[in-house]
C-alpha cells in the first residue's frame, strides 16, 4: 500500500507492506520484538554522541598542540579567570588609595611568637597561666580559645604556630583591608586558609589586624564596592572558531574552555562513555517490563507503534545534532510531548514523555535544570490535556506553560548560580520555545492523523460537527435514529464524565453508532410512521437479518465517508452479541429447533470503558420511552434490570469496566434521563 504525505506542497510517497508477523512471531515476542527495536535506536542516537569521545585526546596546561584545535559547537561561557585578573589589578590599583601601615606585620608578629612560646612553656609546667596569655594577646582571644590551644599536645601547637605564621605571612602580603570597621584579606591567587580546620582558621583571624587603612582624604570607592561592581565576563564562541594554532601551548584560560565545549574534558573519556552507556542500559531495564505489561496493547496497534517511533527518532536526531547547551531550551520540547498527548491515550503518553525525558538526559551534557523543566511539561500537560479542545487553545496552553517555565527557570537558575546573561539568554528561549511548541503541533498533528489514521480529540470535534454530510444524511433518511443518537450522545458523555473515561469521544461515537440503519430506516421502529409494523409482513429470521445488518451497513457506510476505524468499531460493540429476543421466540413458535445464534448480533462485544457506556446508554433510552411513568425509581429500577442481563450475558467483561463504575453510571444515567423526560405543570384548559 502506497501512502502519501504532503509538506508544504511537496508529495512524499512511501510503500507500507504487512508483514507476516502473526505467521513468524507469537504476539509475546512481537511485542518484545517491537520493544527491543524501539529501544535499540533510542540508544544508538543518544550514545553516538559519546563515540567521539573515545579518541579525545587530554592536553595538559604548558603543552604544545601539535593541530589547529577548532570550536565544534558554539557556546556562550563565563571567563571566571578573566573576572579573576580583573579583581587582581583593582586591588593592587586601589591599594593606592589606602595608607600601609608597615608596623602591623611587625606587631602581629611578635604576639604570636610570644603567645606561642608562652603556651609551650605552660604546657612543660603542667599549668596554665590564662590571666598571663590574655594579656600577651592583648586579650584578641577568649579563654576558651587559650584553652583549647593548650589542650593539644606540644607538637600540634608547635605546628599550629608554624602555620599561623605562614597564613598571616601570606594574609600581609597580599593586603589586610579595613572597609568599614571589617577585615577582608584580598588574596584572589589562592586559598590561604586551604588544609586549614575552621576552628583554627577562627584563632588566625583574630591575631590580624589591617596593613592597609583607607584614606578618607580620596574619594575613590572601596575595593569591595568596586569588585562587586565587576559584572560576569560573558564570551561567545562560534561553531569553527579556531581556539589555538598549531604549535601553541595550552594555558590555563584555554584548558577550561575546552572543558566547557566539552570536548577536551578533564575526565576520562572512556570512563565518562561507560557512566552513559549503564545509564542507558538502567534507563531501558526500567522502560521494557513496565511498556511490556502496562501499555503493551499501544505497543501492539501498529499505527501508534509507527507514529511514536517517528516522533521519538525524529526528536532525538534534533537534540542530537541541534542541541548546543546555550541553545538547548530553544527546541520546542514541548510539540513533543503535545503530539504524545493528542496523539495517544494520557497515562501512556505520560509515560513515554517520562521516557523521552530520562533518554534525553545525555544528548543534553546532563543539564539538571533542563531535566526538572522537561518532567514540569510531561506534567503541566498531563494535567492540561482535557482542556485542550480546540487548536486555538493549544497555542494558549503552550504559552502558558511557557510563562509557568520561565519563572520555575529563573527560580532555579539562581539558586544554582548561573550568570545574569546566560540566565536572561536561556529564559527568553523558554517563552519563544513554548509559543513555537504550540504552532508547530498544530502544522504537525494533521499528518499523524491522517498518515497513521489516529483519532484525536481535534479530529473527533470535527467529526461531531452537525453539518458532517453523514450527520445529516442520518437527520433526513432516519430522523428517528437521528433523535435517538443525540439522546444516547447525551447519556453517554456524562457517564463517560462521571466515571473518568473520554466524554468527546463518547459523545461523537454515539452521533454514528446506528449510521447503519440509514439503509433500511424504515424496518426500524423509531423511524416507523403511525405505528406500522414492516415486520409483519417478514419472517422472524429475515427481520433479525435485517435488524442485526445495521452494525456491518453503518461499517461500510463508515468507510466510504472515511469515518476513523475507533468509532467504526464502536458500530458493532454496541449491539455485541446481545440476542435478538422477541424474533427468536416467534421464530422457535414456528421451528423448535430454530438455532439461537442467527438471532446475535456479530460482536464483538465492547472492549472499552466508552464502548460499554455507549452499549449501556444504547439500550436504556429505547427502554424509558416505552414506560408510562417516568419516576426516578422506576427509570433506575429498569436501568438495574438491563444492566444485570448485560452482566449475565458477559456483554461487559472485556470492556474493564468495574461494579462501582457501573453504580456511578445508574446514577448518572437516571439523573440525565430525568431531565429530559421530567414531569410538566399542566395549565388551566390542558388535558
Amino acid at each position: 500500500m502506497i501512502k502519501e504525505i504532503e509538506i508544504l506542497g511537496v508529495t512524499f510517497g512511501f510503500k507500507i507492506s504487512k508483514g507476516s508477523d502473526g505467521d513468524d512471531f507469537s504476539r509475546e515476542r512481537l511485542l518484545k520484538t517491537k520493544l527491543l527495536n524501539l529501544i535499540f535506536i533510542l540508544f544508538l542516537i543518544v550514545i553516538s554522541k559519546n563515540f567521539y569521545m573515545l579518541n579525545m585526546k587530554k592536553y595538559e596546561v604548558g603543552e604544545v598542540v601539535t593541530k589547529n584545535i577548532y570550536a565544534p559547537q558554539t557556546i556562550l561561557y563565563n571567563d571566571k579567570i578573566k573576572r579573576r585578573l580583573i579583581v587582581e589589578e583593582i586591588v593592587e590599583s586601589s591599594k593606592q588609595s589606602y595608607q600601609y601601615l608597615p608596623q602591623v606585620r611587625e606587631k602581629t608578629f611578635k604576639i604570636v611568637n610570644e603567645f606561642f612560646d608562652e603556651v609551650l612553656k605552660d604546657k612543660e609546667r603542667g599549668k596554665l597561666d590564662l590571666e598571663k596569655l590574655c594579656y600577651i594577646s592583648e586579650n584578641k582571644l577568649s579563654s576558651e580559645d587559650i584553652e583549647r590551644v593548650f589542650s593539644q599536645n606540644i607538637d600540634s601547637i608547635k605546628q599550629l604556630k608554624s602555620k599561623t605564621i605562614q597564613v598571616i605571612s601570606k594574609a600581609y602580603d597580599y593586603g589586610v583591608i579595613d572597609e568599614n570597621g571589617e577585615l577582608a584579606i584580598y588574596s584572589p591567587k589562592e586559598n590561604i586558609f586551604l588544609g586549614i580546620s575552621p576552628q583554627n582558621i577562627e584563632l588566625i583571624k583574630k591575631f590580624l589586624e589591617a596593613n592597609y587603612i583607607w584614606n578618607e582624604s580620596e574619594q575613590n570607592q572601596p575595593i569591595s564596592e568596586k569588585i562587586t561592581q565587576i559584572q560576569d565576563q560573558i564570551k561567545k564562541i562560534q561553531a569553527g572558531e579556531l581556539l589555538l594554532r598549531k604549535g601553541e601551548r595550552v594555558d590555563e584560560v584555554k584548558q577550561l574552555l575546552f572543558e566547557r565545549l566539552g570536548v577536551y574534558s578533564e575526565k576520562e573519556n572512556i570512563v565518562f562513555f561507560v557512566l552513559t552507556f549503564l545509564y542507558l542500559m538502567i534507563c531501558s531495564v526500567i522502560f521494557f517490563p513496565i511498556t511490556l505489561y502496562k501499555f503493551k496493547q499501544y505497543i501492539l496497534k501498529k499505527n501508534i507503534y509507527r507514529s511514536l517511533l517517528l516522533i521519538l527518532t525524529i526528536s532525538f536526531l534534533i537534540y542530537r545534532f541541534f542541541a548546543i547547551r546555550e541553545y538547548v531550551y530553544i527546541i520546542p520540547y514541548e510539540a513533543i510531548i503535545f503530539l504524545l498527548f493528542m496523539l495517544y491515550d494520557k497515562k501512556f503518553a505520560f509515560f513515554m514523555g517520562v521516557i523521552g525525558v530520562f533518554f534525553l538526559f545525555p544528548l543534553v551534557d546532563y543539564d539538571s535544570i533542563f531535566l526538572i523543566l522537561a518532567f514540569f511539561s510531561v506534567i503541566l500537560t498531563f494535567f492540561y490535556t482535557e482542556k485542550i479542545l480546540t487548536r486555538q487553545k493549544l497555542i494558549a496552553t503552550g504559552m502558558k506553560i511557557a510563562v509557568i517555565k520561565f519563572f520555575l527557570y529563573v527560580i532555579i537558575a539562581y539558586l544554582s548560580g548561573v550568570e545574569q546573561e546566560l540566565m536572561i539568554y536561556q529564559g527568553s528561549e523558554i517563552v519563544l520555545s513554548g509559543i513555537i511548541s504550540g504552532m508547530l503541533t498544530i502544522a504537525i498533528l494533521p499528518y499523524f492523523e491522517k498518515t497513521f489514521n489516529i483519532l484525536t480529540t481535534f479530529a473527533l470535534i470535527e467529526l461531531g460537527d452537525m453539518s458532517h454530510p453523514l450527520l445529516k444524511l442520518l437527520s433526513t433518511q432516519a430522523p428517528g435514529t437521528f433523535h435517538h443518537s443525540m439522546m444516547v450522545s447525551s447519556l453517554s458523555e456524562a457517564a463517560a464524565t462521571a466515571i473518568g473515561a473520554n466524554p468527546i469521544f463518547a459523545r461523537v461515537a454515539s452521533y454514528y453508532h446506528d449510521i447503519g440503519k440509514i439503509k433500511r430506516a424504515k424496518f426500524y421502529i423509531e423511524n416507523q410512521e403511525n405505528a406500522e409494523e414492516e415486520h409483519a409482513k417478514l419472517s422472524p429470521s429475515l427481520s433479525a437479518m435485517i435488524i442485526t445488518s445495521h452494525t456491518k451497513d453503518g461499517n461500510q457506510l463508515g468507510r466510504e465517508y472515511k469515518i476513523p476505524k475507533e468509532i467504526r468499531d464502536i458500530m458493532f460493540e454496541h449491539q455485541g452479541t446481545t440476542l435478538l429476543a422477541y424474533f427468536y421466540n416467534k421464530a422457535k413458535q414456528l421451528n423448535p429447533n430454530v438455532s439461537e445464534e442467527n438471532f446475535r448480533y456479530s460482536g464483538p462485544i465492547p472492549q472499552t470503558k466508552e464502548s460499554a457506556i455507549i452499549m449501556l446508554a444504547d439500550s436504556v433510552e429505547a427502554a424509558v420511552r416505552s414506560l408510562d411513568e417516568k419516576t426516578p425509581q422506576k427509570i433506575e429500577a429498569m436501568l438495574r434490570k438491563i444492566i444485570d442481563t448485560k452482566i449475565e450475558e458477559k456483554q461487559l467483561i472485556d470492556s474493564d469496566i468495574t461494579f462501582r463504575e457501573l453504580e456511578i453510571i445508574i446514577k448518572t444515567f437516571t439523573k440525565v434521563l430525568m431531565s429530559i423526560h421530567h414531569v410538566r405543570i399542566k395549565y388551566p384548559g390542558q388535558k
